[in-house]
């Protein structure tokens, strides 16, 4: 499974990916200043989120390691 987490500069999100390590999850971080074509593709409108196999957007600001972990396993 690819991960990408998208981020912005002023995002405070360093707790996904510390839930994402937790879970043993690879991914890599990019952030939307450095990627508008991940934006436009995608149309992301806040973060942060994980895109899955260059398929699937989930907004993930919030989510327990639980929740992360349900969604990336059964989409719901």
């Amino acid at each position: 499974m690819e991960l990408k987490l998208i981020t912005t500069y002023t995002c405070h999100c360093d707790f996904i990916e510390k839930e994402l390590n937790d879970l043993g999850l690879t991914f890599e971080r990019y952030y939307a200043e450095e990627h508008p074509e991940l934006v436009e593709r995608f149309n992301i409108r806040h973060c942060p989120v994980l895109i899955v196999n260059d398929a699937r957007v989930i907004a993930v600001d919030g989510l327990t390691e639980g929740q992360v972990m349900s969604l990336l396993i059964d989409g719901n």
